[in-house]
């Protein structure tokens, strides 16, 4: 089975926040031992008339294996 997990940090200061998602998916990753098949970047993309745009975090999909709990 495929399932994923969302790395976004509540911060003010955006590029803080991915560089944050970021040690937080490496921590993740080393502590579970998966091997992600796909990282994303998340964004928020907001306004009608002028689109803005921003990263808010990072998704990891991955490959479940048997029935033990990925989440760590």
């Amino acid at each position: 089975m495929i399932a994923f997990r969302d790395f976004s940090p509540r911060q003010t200061d955006q590029s803080a926040g991915i560089d944050r998602a970021l040690v937080e998916v490496n921590q993740w990753l080393a502590r579970t031992g998966i091997k992600p098949l796909n990282i994303e970047t998340l964004r928020n993309v907001t306004g009608t008339m002028a689109i803005s745009s921003s990263d808010v975090g990072l998704r990891v999909w991955y490959m479940v294996v048997g029935t033990a709990d990925a989440e760590g």
